[in-house]
């Protein structure tokens, strides 16, 4: 059953990439109309090479050239070595159970964007110029945009698994078992790839003369306007943020209400449902209600300053690369033990005996935790 249903994920995202392939071509040539909507800037004459100077002013203000690529540096600087060492305990220094599976593949799907950012910082410093080509530029958008719409989709998964452990306890265990894991994780993984396959397909670049500058993203590279592009982008709105966030508030208000009714609220529990919600309000909320936004502004001249602003959020919302590592530390006894083991232990203490102090993953649903969060 399970090798059906990856082959018809499998097939779904062939047909997806194959349609986005020949949607591609259909873009009549020489047609000077202005594209109608989309995550991109517009500039009144998409076939000159000389670029509007309201444009250009947006291109290299300080903002986009020196603030954007500090705050991408910053979350270089502390979210690599973090998540790096936070998959290596995942992966090799804890227990295997289902549920630290989910927590594996949200920092392998960090560190695979933290590893794509230092391209992202290149082209802000030298005044959004692209020096890497097409192909990166497509690969590093859509390693950008995915570890976003992944890391989404994962704190739902891990919110859903939380849901079961704590609030049905006694539920079929098949639900948090291997196979269910390793199913969502694929599932998830599929449909980050057939999202971002578009960036892919579509091309990114566009080059200018005045000023001697390429663009990744930024300008839309058409004179025309895909039709079923809005709709694509509407689409990840919904299925990459609205329905996750309506999933994670479900999912986590019954839990609070088990903890107010326990006799000692853990802290952990109340600690990672806080990172969860802090995350998407102050992380992903922002890029999408303005990315929504978007598509309702029809004048030129907000449509545009409306994208200055969805960049810098976009750039707030990099951010949670670096909190996702608290999270793997409130979840995780193994990974919580082995970092005080490193930081707040005795010289002479040996840490790899400490990773054997403690094997649970936090909100399991054995028996002992549920006995101690009964009222």
């Amino acid at each position: 059953m399970e090798l059906k249903s990856s082959r018809m994920a499998i097939w779904i995202l062939c047909s997806i990439i194959l349609v986005l392939r020949d949607t591609r071509a259909a873009c009549p040539k020489g047609n000077d109309n202005k594209p109608n909507k989309g995550r991109s800037l517009k500039p009144n004459n998409c076939s000159s090479s000389i670029l509007d100077d309201v444009i250009k002013d947006y291109l290299q203000s300080s903002v986009m050239t020196l603030i954007i690529p500090a705050v991408y540096t910053l979350v270089l600087v502390l979210g690599l070595p973090a998540n790096f060492i936070a998959l290596w305990v995942l992966g090799f220094k804890t227990k295997k159970v289902p549920s630290t599976f989910l927590l594996i593949n949200l920092a392998a799907a960090d560190l695979l964007f933290l590893l794509a950012l230092p391209f992202k910082i290149t082209y802000h410093y030298f005044g959004n110029n692209w020096i890497f080509g097409e192909k990166p530029c497509g690969a590093v958008t859509a390693i950008f945009y995915g570890n976003m719409y992944a890391s989404v989709l994962f704190l739902m998964a891990i919110s859903i698994d939380r849901y079961i452990a704590l609030v049905h306890p006694f539920s079929n265990k098949r639900l948090r078992g291997w196979g269910s894991s390793i199913g969502v994780s694929v599932g998830i993984w599929i449909v980050v790839a057939a999202g971002m396959s578009a960036f892919l397909i579509v091309p990114q670049t566009k080059t200018f003369k005045t000023p001697n500058i390429t663009t990744c993203h930024d300008i839309w590279a058409f004179c025309c306007e895909f039709e079923w592009y809005k709709y694509y982008f509407l689409g990840l709105f919904t299925i990459g943020f609205a329905i996750p966030l309506a999933v994670i508030l479900f999912c986590n208000v019954p839990v609070l209400v088990v903890i107010a009714k326990s006799r000692e609220p853990p802290r952990h529990v109340i600690k990672i449902i806080t990172l969860v919600l802090f995350t998407f309000i102050l992380f992903f909320t922002p890029s999408n209600i303005l990315l929504l936004l978007h598509y309702q502004k029809d004048q030129w001249e907000s449509h545009n300053q409306l994208y200055f602003w969805y960049v810098i959020a976009l750039s707030l919302s990099s951010m949670n690369s670096c909190t996702d590592p608290l999270i793997y530390y409130y979840m995780s006894g193994d990974f919580r033990t082995l970092v005080k083991a490193t930081f707040c232990s005795s010289k002479g203490k040996d840490i790899s005996s400490a990773s054997t102090k403690s094997s649970k993953l936090y909100f399991s649903s054995d028996n002992k935790h549920s006995k101690r969060m009964d009222p």
